[in-house]
């Protein structure tokens, strides 16, 4: 696995950075029209060339620092296109959050440069959720991670970042080049390590959810598109369904917007936010999308009793 500190080893063009909310949205809409004609080799080339994969960078580190309302809103109009593309966004901004809060401005920065190459980044998990951490092994020489860890990575991606814990129960990161085809022992490199800040780990697993409801809603604004172009919408048995729909839009868009607020509050250490309470509006917008039938395998009453526990220790 590579190193993420040599930026040299190949030769690409150099992103456009994008500041105003219109520039986003703008080139949202433009990938969003290519996707009927172009390929998903193509439209992944097209996203990496845009300048949206450094749209949640801080701007100190090169990034355009977004707001994540805008981000949202960016990645509904890509899924109501394409919902797989605006899915390997998911993964990649909730992989960008975590090496946010992570390691040295050293060690951020190098990642983030990867950015402007058009380098995209993917997440491996143990497969119990974003919030689930892999266990780094280890002696005093050498840590080494379960190599199927790093092969659980399905998405096309340049990167794979890996939310670990070390057997002292410290939480970190691993960041690994994305060679599947390259055989590797599992030992780890310093640089290929970063630990966690605080509180970081429930704040990208917020992203996580706020960006998977943001694909939900564009492909619940497409189903209503639809609808409403097809003359069979006026027969009277479709004409509820179309509400149904509208409706599940008004809440996603309601809870999506609240959450957005929040996770940028935290993002910028707001004080009357803690990571704790944006990661309970996330867990409400889980449940939202459970009572909709928009996620499969999860539990509303799992939901509801993390909520209400947590809410009790407050």
């Amino acid at each position: 696995m590579g190193s993420v500190t040599p930026l040299g080893e190949r030769i690409r063009f150099v992103s456009p950075r994008l500041g105003a909310d219109g520039d986003v949205l703008t080139v949202a809409r433009t990938i969003a029209e290519k996707c009927a004609v172009e390929s998903p080799g193509q439209i992944h080339a097209r996203i990496a060339r845009s300048g949206l994969l450094a749209l949640s960078v801080p701007n100190e580190l090169g990034g355009a620092d977004i707001t994540n309302d805008i981000l949202s809103q960016a990645l509904s109009i890509i899924s109501a296109a394409d919902a797989g593309a605006a899915r390997d966004l998911v993964e990649h901004f909730t992989a960008l959050e975590f090496i946010r809060n992570s390691g040295s401005d050293e060690q951020r920065k190098a990642l983030f440069a990867r950015l402007d190459l058009g380098e995209t980044f993917a997440l491996a998990s143990s497969g119990a959720g974003v919030d689930q951490a892999v266990l780094v092994t280890g002696d005093d020489y050498a840590l080494r991670l379960p190599d199927e860890a790093a092969r659980s990575v399905t998405a096309d991606a340049d990167w794979i970042v890996v939310p670990a814990v070390n057997a002292a129960g410290q939480a970190l990161i691993v960041v690994l080049r994305n060679r599947p085809n390259t055989s590797w022992d599992g030992l780890l490199r310093a640089d290929q390590v970063a630990f966690l800040a605080q509180g970081a780990g429930n704040l990208a697993a917020s992203v996580f959810t706020l960006l998977k409801a943001a694909v939900a809603l564009g492909e619940k604004q497409r189903e209503l598109s639809a609808l409403l172009i097809d003359r069979l919408a006026d027969e009277g048995d479709t004409r509820p369904l179309i509400g149904e729909i509208f409706l599940a839009i008004e809440l996603l868009k309601a809870q999506i917007s609240r959450l957005a607020t929040n996770i940028d509050a935290a993002q910028v250490g707001a004080e009357n936010v803690t990571y704790r309470s944006v990661r309970n509006n996330a867990i409400t917008l889980e449940i939202l999308m459970v009572r909709l039938g928009l996620i499969d395998g999860v539990s509303e009453s799992g939901l509801i009793a993390s909520l209400d526990e947590d809410l009790r220790r407050q």
